[in-house]
């Protein structure tokens, strides 16, 4: 019973601290970058990305210190594409 009010406890600050509003994610060399951009329009700082997993249906990044997952209905169709290109490591 304990166990299952602290994992409901850590799963509710989980919930409550994910970003809102946009990824801009961009590639220089081999090295990716993001800013989150927010809903009032405002970029935030620059971060390093790690594109940790890369599946079929699921993209795994860490934004900085943010661990951050992509299920298919989180982005548009394009922008997916686009973003597994940029992940994809050639020989992989």
């Amino acid at each position: 019973m304990l166990s299952a009010l602290v994992a409901l406890l850590l799963l509710s600050r989980e919930y409550r601290y994910q970003p809102t509003g946009g990824l801009r994610v961009v590639k220089s060399d081999y090295q990716l970058s993001a800013q989150w951009l927010s809903e009032e329009g405002e970029l935030e700082n620059e971060q390093p990305v790690n594109a940790d997993y890369v599946g079929p249906w699921l993209i795994g990044l860490r934004v900085g210190p943010q661990r951050l997952w992509l299920w298919p209905d989180s982005l548009p169709a394009h922008s997916q594409r686009a973003l597994r290109r940029l992940c994809h490591r050639p020989g992989r």
